[in-house]
């Protein structure tokens, strides 16, 4: 697998895990904006994200949302309410950058790039709803910067298309996340498996876009490999945002953070050998074969005289039948473990 660097951090297997928290539609103004940066940079969220939008290219005004979330509305009201200034998005840019955080958008028209550009919009997300633009795609592939797309409501077929198209601008800083397009996602309709799925397919890292309530899902997305996790995040002092019923505040996604890295850390080279602590710990706690009274020099051993116990200093267990009969070589005290050089095999 080919490793992604997103700012100073690298995205790939063997690496840990990359959280973008997705605060677009989650802000009105600046101080709003402000607080998830700063909530975001608190906590140790690797990167926040916004959507670069305008209702007028985004969507045609004869088209309706009718999701939980929403209801039946019209979509060209729903985006002009929530579409940010360019003004609003360049301050988010330079504040972010102030705080020494990764910070970029994600266009929601091919007209958007320039804007963007202008801004130095250091990667690009390309969210499900044009994961298979191939124009977009191949725009934003000629930049050469690293892409993040979403496959919500995508087919393998199609992300193979997208990838392809991608790849022919000779752009490979490609990041695939899996992703279910339903706001907020059914638990069953999640299909984590998916993650795997494109690993085999795709020789890039690949992550996972949650929509799901809570932070189950998401954490078990991290257990099924996800190389980055992007995830909706609140501020309970921000105006009421229809996102905010599958989006995390400060306290949970700091707990999905240390809940990942805990894992990080348990998961291991997968080698089954004592760990450093047990190789201390097998002294004393393991069992070996040991002697129940005095054995003289030149006694031969029955089974009465030795048994199986703690410590694990002498021989294995499984040397027990055939070290009967056998003629000791030295003295060998009661409750001693027996070692190898203390008796003849011949």
């Amino acid at each position: 697998m080919d490793a992604i660097r997103l700012g100073d951090l690298t995205v790939s297997d063997g690496h840990p895990c990359y959280f973008v928290a997705e605060i677009g539609g989650l802000f009105k103004n600046f101080d709003e904006a402000k607080r998830l940066i700063n909530s975001a940079v608190e906590i140790g969220i690797n990167a926040v994200k916004f959507q670069t939008l305008e209702a007028d290219t985004i969507t045609t005004k004869n088209n309706f949302f009718d999701l939980g979330v929403t209801g039946h509305i019209s979509q060209y009201d729903f985006f002009k309410k929530f579409e940010p200034s360019k003004e609003l998005q360049k301050q988010v840019i330079k504040y972010a950058n102030d705080c020494g955080i990764t910070v970029f958008s994600a266009p929601s028209h091919i007209k958007d790039v320039e804007f963007m550009e202008g801004i130095d919009v250091p990667i690009y997300k390309i969210g499900s709803d044009l994961a298979c633009h191939i124009p977009l795609l191949k725009k934003v592939g000629h930049l050469g910067k690293p892409i993040i797309l979403s496959t919500g409501m995508t087919t393998l077929e199609e992300v193979r298309d997208s990838v392809n198209a991608i790849f022919e601008t000779g752009n490979k800083k490609l990041i695939l996340l899996h992703c279910v397009s339903d706001y907020p996602t059914k638990i069953e309709e999640t299909n984590l498996s998916a993650i795997n799925t494109l690993k085999k397919e795709f020789d890039v890292p690949i992550g996972y876009s949650d929509h799901t309530v809570g932070i189950n899902t998401t954490f078990a997305a991290a257990i099924f490999g996800a190389n980055l996790i992007e995830k909706h995040f609140r501020h309970s002092s921000n105006e009421k945002s229809p996102d905010d019923i599958h989006a995390l505040n400060s306290e949970q996604f700091l707990e999905l953070i240390n809940n990942v890295r805990d894992f990080e850390k348990s998961r291991g080279s997968g080698k089954k050998i004592p760990s450093s602590a047990e190789k201390v710990n097998l002294v004393s706690n393991r069992v070996s074969i040991v002697s129940l009274v005095v054995i003289q020099k030149d006694d031969v051993i029955t089974s009465e005289m030795i048994d199986v116990r703690r410590p694990g200093t002498g021989l294995a267990p499984k040397y027990f039948d055939s070290l009967i009969g056998k003629k000791a070589l030295v003295d060998i005290p009661k409750d001693s473990p027996i070692k190898k050089e203390m008796v003849l095999w011949k």
